[in-house]
């Protein structure tokens, strides 16, 4: 096996696992990793074409994560984070209703909708759904995680929600127990199922960095094919929170992810993929990488005081109430899209799969 050989059957085919394994794993020299990108680009522009799609998060009435112990990772598991983050992101349906029209005033066709496992089902899905679909024309991709029972996935899809997220992070099941001990990979993947089985399009995505092997993330990405409706894939690359039990561990790296995405391409090839959201200076090298969508985090956030969360990239803020605004971000990332060469469009997803 050469490596210029995978790269160029690449180009026209989608590889097998062997070959992911040997691209991970020899993809060692800048110039190698040079023509990855390279043809990773090119398998997105033949089958996706060069326009990248924008979505912003909206605000939701979401209650917050209930996950207990929450995973290892987050936030919530921080001891020096003090500040209840879910609460303060409880939002009002009026809220959800003047972000989500602000939205679409400035030109994004959809929205993302979103929050922790609260143990409702998907309840606030369903309420944050039909508040955005009666105030606006918006699309709607829902990330509710797992929490979500097959009446209000049969619910989302007549409100004409054309994806709902479901991420699995690893499949290692060992190392899914150690960094998420109040989670279920089994419940990950049957919630997975049924969003697949019930003909809505399903938004997944694998974390790295987090002491999985090249191996396991190859199983990932070819798990994943056996869904009928998969949509959208997105990678995330595993970052240290200061007071969580895995503040210790180093961060993946740029070029991990980028090598990342660049293989999920090969292999996911007429789907939407991208980076998950918090490193925004890492955009254009995942455009490199193949990617076509990422999501605009920071875009609608708690009213800006010390305690709160502030986005990177800081746009025209409009207020939506006494405590929230709404960041509008778009223009920067417009322009290291354009910068990239490719162009962007405030779009939410596609409307087929």
């Amino acid at each position: 096996m050469k490596y210029k050989d995978v790269l160029e059957e690449a180009r026209n085919r989608e590889i097998t696992r062997e070959e992911a394994i040997y691209l991970f794993k020899e993809t060692t020299t800048e110039e190698r990793l040079l023509e990855l990108l390279k043809t990773a680009s090119y398998v997105r522009d033949k089958n996706m074409g060069r326009e990248f799609k924008l979505w912003p998060f909206a605000l939701s009435t979401n209650k917050g994560c209930s996950t207990n112990p929450p995973c290892r990772y987050c936030g919530q598991a921080s001891s020096k984070i003090k500040m209840d983050i879910s609460k303060d992101r409880i939002a009002s349906p009026e809220e959800v209703a003047k972000a989500a029209r602000i939205a679409e005033d400035l030109g994004f066709e959809g929205v993302q909708l979103g929050g922790g496992c609260s143990g409702h089902k998907g309840e606030e899905a369903v309420r944050d759904t039909e508040i955005v679909r009666s105030e606006t024309n918006l699309q709607v991709f829902v990330n509710y995680g797992y929490d979500m029972s097959e009446e209000n996935i049969k619910k989302l899809k007549k409100l004409g929600v054309k994806r709902i997220g479901c991420s699995l992070e690893t499949v290692n099941e060992e190392i899914f127990r150690k960094i998420k001990p109040g989670d279920s990979l089994e419940e990950r993947k049957r919630v997975a199922n049924l969003i697949d089985s019930n003909g809505v399009g399903l938004g997944s995505g694998l974390m790295i960095g987090i002491g999985e092997s090249y191996e396991d993330r190859v199983e990932h990405i070819f798990y994943l094919k056996g869904f009928d409706n998969l949509n959208y894939v997105y990678v995330s690359g595993f970052f240290p929170i200061p007071g969580t039990p895995m503040e210790d561990r180093p961060p993946a790296s740029s070029i991990d992810i980028a090598k990342t995405l660049a293989i999920t391409r090969f292999v996911h090839r007429n789907i939407d993929i991208g980076g998950s959201f918090g490193r925004d200076d890492q955009l254009q090298l995942w455009i490199l990488a193949g990617t076509n969508i990422r999501h605009i985090h920071g875009m609608f956030q708690p009213k800006m005081n010390k305690k709160s969360f502030t986005p990177k990239f800081k746009g025209k803020i409009t207020k939506i109430s006494d405590r929230f605004v709404f960041i509008n971000s778009l223009p920067i990332y417009a322009k290291m899209i354009k910068e990239a060469g490719l162009k962007p469009i405030p779009n939410a997803g596609n409307d087929e799969k």
